[in-house]
């Protein structure tokens, strides 16, 4: 059996995905052989504001002409983006470290992306809500990397940076290696 994974880096993952549709138990009903395509789900991020982007493809578990599926969806995300935030993992991930580093103005006011100071404050809130989850699933990765006590404003949150950079030291952004082989959410 070949178990879907949620998130996609280009359009060959996608690709060697759809492949395995057939012989793939859906999530929710385990019944084999009822996934389709069912489209594609856009949305807005920081590399084009004005225009929507492909931010994930559907799956259909068919229940249509006497099928035995449940009908209901799921979604496999591109591992670039984030679920519910405008940015893309690249921009989020210099965000971040800029946040640990020098504090949230400074890095707000270095961001490409023009967004108010209470939507940085919301993000680092919600990145800050999720540090232990993020390191618990890192564990499975590698060590704990140990840090000389590096100049920074917010050193737990530097720790946990450092140990995603640790974890995935040849990605040019942890996040979307981070999503891609955890199968799952950032925040």
């Amino acid at each position: 059996m070949y178990a879907p994974p949620w998130f996609y880096r280009s359009d060959d993952d996608w690709n060697a995905l759809v492949e395995h549709l057939k012989r793939t138990p859906c999530p929710h009903c385990k019944t084999v052989g009822t996934l389709i395509r069912h489209g594609n789900l856009y949305g807005f991020d920081d590399s084009r504001p004005q225009r929507q982007t492909l931010r994930a493809r559907r799956i259909f578990c068919s229940n249509r002409n006497a099928r035995p599926g449940c009908g209901r969806t799921l979604s496999v995300w591109r591992a670039d983006t984030i679920r519910r935030l405008c940015l893309s993992a690249a921009m989020l991930w210099r965000f971040l470290l800029g946040a640990a580093a020098v504090g949230i103005v400074a890095a707000m006011r270095d961001s490409t992306v023009q967004l108010s100071y209470r939507t940085y404050q919301r993000l680092w809130r919600r990145f800050d809500l999720h540090q232990s989850n993020i390191r618990t699933a890192l564990h499975g990765c590698c060590p704990t990397p140990q840090l000389p006590a590096p100049p920074s404003r917010r050193p737990q949150a530097a720790q946990t940076l450092a140990h995603l950079q640790a974890a995935f030291p040849e990605s040019d952004s942890p996040i979307a290696a981070f999503q891609q082989t955890l199968h799952t959410f950032f925040v």
